[in-house]
């Protein structure tokens, strides 16, 4: 199904972006790799053109408007138009409410995890509509339950989740699907290391771990390729945090001790 097609991926440079990119090359699409770093950028080309793919990157920042303008731009230059757009880029926190000296964390996260989607589904809808193609957002299951120490991040996430769903109703008619992806904690990541702290700086060295309950990028990547070729409108990954919505609504209480013991098992 991805043979032939183009993908763009936003935080390509690694994690998660990176995986997607691998398992999209291997499936002979081209791809098209953003993001802020250049030489991390370059090692994901490597591996895609591996795969025996056509893959090009473009360095910017997703919330720069003018930067993904270019970033579709240039793909439509290289590859004559868009078929799958990912708007993978994202940031974290992990610091209490009450700790928080730098309020420009909250701005930070609504103009990457919200603004940098709007920004790319503003600039690739044009061609999506004539390939009648996908646009996918890699939510959280917190776009739909609050997480202790996350509060900027889950706003900035259930904004996401918001715009997503009014998207859909927009598009009716016009062949392009939107998915909206939430899954769990991703291990093997570099989000929680740069995930901001109560002072605005990154947690780097201090992240804490993930427990056994996170999935890997490869499950992740997987189940994202399978619910575009199923377009689905959402994947929530792993299944049992379907329940999720359920419990929120008829057992709130019992919701609220899970995530508080949950988040405690991160240790520091």
């Amino acid at each position: 199904m991805f043979a032939g097609k183009t993908v763009i991926i936003t935080g390509a440079s690694s994690g998660l972006g990176r995986q997607m990119a691998q398992d999209f090359a291997s499936r002979g699409a081209n791809c098209v790799l953003f993001g802020r770093k250049e030489d991390k950028l370059a090692e994901t080309l490597s591996l895609c053109k591996a795969s025996g793919a056509q893959a090009i990157t473009i360095t910017g920042d997703v919330s720069l408007p003018e930067d993904c303008q270019r970033l579709v731009n240039e793909s439509v230059e290289r590859f004559g138009g868009v078929d799958i757009y990912i708007s993978n880029a994202g940031l974290s926190m992990w610091a209490p409410f009450d700790e928080v000296e730098d309020l420009g964390i909250f701005r930070r996260l609504i103009e990457v995890n919200y603004l940098g989607a709007v920004h790319g589904a503003h600039f690739a809808l044009p061609y999506l509509k004539k390939s009648q193609g996908q646009f996918a957002a890699m939510a959280s299951i917190q776009s739909k339950v609050g997480v202790p120490y996350h509060t900027g991040y889950v706003a900035s996430k259930h904004a996401l989740e918001g715009f997503c769903e009014a998207l859909r109703f927009d598009l009716e008619g016009t062949g392009v699907n939107v998915l909206t992806v939430h899954p769990h904690w991703i291990r093997g990541t570099d989000l929680r290391a740069n995930a901001c702290s109560f002072d605005g700086n990154t947690l780097g060295e201090n992240k804490r771990s993930h427990n056994k309950e996170s999935i890997t990028p490869e499950e992740c990547s997987l189940a994202v390729l399978e619910a575009l070729r199923k377009r689905k409108c959402e994947l929530i990954i792993p299944n049992k945090l379907k329940l999720v919505p359920w419990l929120k609504l008829l057992w709130p209480g019992y919701l609220r001790k899970k995530i508080q013991s949950m988040v405690k098992g991160q240790g520091e």
